[in-house]
């Protein structure tokens, strides 16, 4: 289930989709479809900015059944499901007439919706497969048992927030890799809480810290 492209391109960090087929297959012994299949923006010759909203949906839709059919079938999240997600979160450009940019990253968006709908197969596959990413971020900046349990406690409530669509992956929009923008979210809650009084952390327990600029160096 991994891919060799995809293994090549993330070498090469071009920004687009990340695979999460090799997480997967360790849960499962017979896999069936991806999370998350990468996708290079540039084969969409003919997607372009648009302020249309019609055309915008129809570009949406056509990368949605090209790209991520197996996880809306896993998933049991249709292409509507899909285009109200983005229509929500563009509504306010919409409105002002803005030209919307591409989804590069449609299959990740199909899964962010699927958690939103509160399907649980989708939120216990991208726990397989953002989780290690989300806890070396985690270990750059707390001791290890405090670094675990704050990671659950964070996923726990990122999965509290979408379910409930205030917050959390409501706010996904496709535009980069879905677990990169966890990782980032994860430590910008961190810098937060800590920064609040929240969460105390003392030097000499921390590691070599990972900047958020090349965070999605450390995702490989």
């Amino acid at each position: 289930m991994k891919d060799d492209r995809h293994e090549q391109r993330s070498e090469q960090g071009d920004g687009a989709c990340v695979d999460a087929s090799r997480s997967v297959t360790r849960a499962r012994s017979k896999p069936s479809g991806r999370l998350g299949a990468r996708r290079d923006p540039t084969l969409d010759e003919d997607s372009t900015l648009t302020s249309d909203w019609s055309r915008y949906r129809s570009d949406l839709l056509r990368c949605f059944f090209r790209d991520a059919a197996a996880l809306a079938a896993r998933y049991r999240v249709s292409g509507e499901d899909v285009a109200k997600h983005a229509h929500d979160l563009a509504r306010p450009r919409i409105e002002r007439g803005s030209l919307l940019k591409p989804v590069p990253c449609v299959a990740d968006l199909a899964v962010a919706t699927a958690c939103c709908l509160g399907r649980a197969n989708a939120w216990n596959e991208l726990w397989i497969f953002a989780e290690p990413s989300m806890t070396r971020a985690a270990l750059g900046r707390l001791p290890e048992t405090l670094a675990l349990t704050w990671t659950r406690r964070y996923w726990t409530q990122l999965e509290r927030v979408s379910r409930e669509g205030t917050g959390g992956l409501v706010k996904y929009d496709g535009s980069r890799p879905i677990r990169l923008w966890i990782v980032e979210a994860l430590l910008g809650t961190l810098e937060e809480e800590r920064a609040q009084g929240r969460l105390e952390i003392h030097r000499e327990h921390l590691g070599r810290p990972i900047p958020l600029r090349l965070v999605g160096e450390q995702l490989a």
